[in-house]
């Protein structure tokens, strides 16, 4: 079992893959036990590393209000981020930059994206997109 991107994942060997896979805990539907058993698998090198396996290889430092603290705790975990003066300090590494653009956006103005450019760039577009909606 492993905690990853804001949810609960079952690490395992799928048989229809013939590879390791991760299983999103939620949409696992349908689960009976069965009689059938299965030998422990070795885990290679290369698969015990989920960073590199899912290439979360861009990095984001962000600055929430310290009101928003229990969603980052409940996101990703305690020691997601340092309280400093200016705020909840955020540095996390992603893969996916839609779901952290979006995930952002999701704190209105209780978040403030420091780098990477990118990010604070598409933020910045999305907000302007939302403004026309309204003008």
């Amino acid at each position: 079992m492993i905690f990853k991107w804001t949810s609960w994942y079952v690490f395992g060997f799928c048989l229809d893959r013939q590879d390791f896979r991760m299983f999103k805990l939620l949409r696992l539907c349908g689960l009976r036990m069965c009689d059938e058993t299965f030998a422990a698998r070795e885990i290679p090198p290369e698969k015990r590393n989920i960073q590199i396996m899912y290439n979360c290889d861009k990095k984001v430092v962000a600055l929430f209000d310290p009101s928003v603290k229990f969603r980052l705790i409940e996101t990703y975990d305690l020691d997601c981020f340092t309280e400093t003066d200016e705020g909840l300090r955020f540095e996390m590494d992603f893969s996916d930059r839609d779901y952290m653009l979006n995930w952002f956006l999701g704190f209105g103005g209780k978040v403030k994206v420091l780098e990477p450019d990118y990010i604070v760039e598409d933020l910045k577009a999305a907000a302007e997109n939302i403004l026309g909606n309204y003008i």
